[in-house]
């Protein structure tokens, strides 16, 4: 096999369980054009546990894909106080939050050892003005990320304790399963603070529904990795509606 035509199987078993196969391997695209592509991206770029990706406020330099590991985005309001916006698993994209004015609103942060890839902003930009259907590609993906998020953020905000857990451990399920991966066991490297957090809880309560919800066989947990017993008895506590003195 010529070795053209290997690197290119290499980069597509890199990229095949993430977002930027949409990306960098496009439907109609040829050999050259998806050459001409994969020399921006850096693939698997290390990224320690704890380390900033980037920072609310930086100028948005690349977009960025998670190849393995997981990562978390925070913004922090005009009191000063954190707010945990999203958590983010291999096959995700980070770096949406700057497209409109081309700085970030929010900070990438690693949750634990993580692979990241990298494609340099200014170089797609003029790209996509070169490749024709990769401007339609890229904005079909940058909907799509979206669009998850806020349908995610709206439906927590109407459920109790227990259906926003089973919701949020029900949407990370789904999202492996878009990537070709098992939908379970679901990995929440996250601390239970930034868990709380972003799901609008006390730390406590965080822990009494993961508690409960292994009582009943729903899940079991393993240090960081949850694996799903019954999807339906989870699907069913996902549709549990606000308690207010639940919160």
């Amino acid at each position: 096999m010529p070795a053209t035509f290997r690197h290119l199987d290499n980069v597509q078993q890199a990229c095949g369980r993430c977002s930027l196969a949409h990306l960098c391997l496009p439907y109609g695209l040829g050999t050259g054009d998806i050459q001409r592509l994969e020399t921006l991206v850096d693939v698997g770029r290390p990224l320690a546990r704890g380390t900033e990706l980037f920072a609310q406020g930086d100028r948005l330099s690349a977009l960025y894909a998670v190849g393995s590991g997981a990562m978390k985005t925070s913004m922090i309001d005009a009191e000063g106080l954190e707010q945990i916006m999203g958590f983010y698993y291999p096959g995700d994209l980070l770096g949406l939050d700057g497209m409109g004015d081309e700085v970030h609103h929010c900070t990438a942060t690693a949750l634990e050892d993580s692979q990241i890839c990298r494609i340099p902003f200014d170089q797609l930009d003029q790209l996509v003005d070169e490749v024709p259907g990769l401007r339609r590609q890229l904005m079909r993906l940058m909907s799509h990320a979206l669009s998850d998020d806020e349908q995610l953020l709206l439906t927590l905000g109407r459920k109790s304790s227990e259906g926003r857990i089973a919701t949020l451990l029900l949407s990370l399920s789904r999202r492996r399963e878009m990537r070709g991966l098992p939908a379970s066991p679901i990995r929440l490297s996250m601390k239970r603070a930034d868990l709380a957090n972003f799901l609008g809880m006390r730390i406590e309560t965080v822990s009494r529904v993961l508690r409960r919800l292994q009582e009943c066989r729903i899940i079991a947990v393993d240090r960081a990795d949850v694996a799903v017993l019954d999807f339906d008895a989870l699907e069913a506590w996902a549709t549990r509606g606000a308690w207010v003195a639940d919160q």
